[in-house]
């Protein structure tokens, strides 16, 4: 009978991908480098684009006063200033309905 060894156990290591060196000239390093920048940069503009429709939600087009309050971020006395300045109102249902689409021209045309 073969006597064992008194050896901890090793686990069998998987083999490895051998490693290939690529090698690129400076010219060749620029434009694969500009394409990296290029995509990250595209894609954070694309993610600053889904972040701003979130941000209007253009789902519900018109609100009442305490809805277009909450969502412009101010009081509704404020809201009423805004309103005798010029801000467009709709009058359907016989109540004050604010346009979000109308609320963003506007404070556009009233920019400086």
């Amino acid at each position: 009978m073969k006597k064992l060894e008194n050896r901890p156990y090793q686990k069998q290591q998987p083999s490895q991908m051998p490693i290939v060196a690529v090698y690129f000239t400076d010219k060749q390093f620029e434009e694969i480098k500009q394409g990296v920048i290029d995509g990250t940069i595209d894609k954070l503009i694309r993610e600053i684009a889904r972040d701003e429709i979130k941000k209007y939600d253009l789902k519900a087009p018109y609100l009442n006063q305490k809805e277009f309050s909450e969502w412009i971020g101010e009081s509704v006395a404020t809201i009423k200033q805004l309103k005798a300045k010029g801000l467009p109102v709709s009058k359907a249902l016989n109540t004050d309905r604010y346009g979000k689409q109308s609320y963003i021209d506007f404070m556009r045309q009233h920019e400086r």
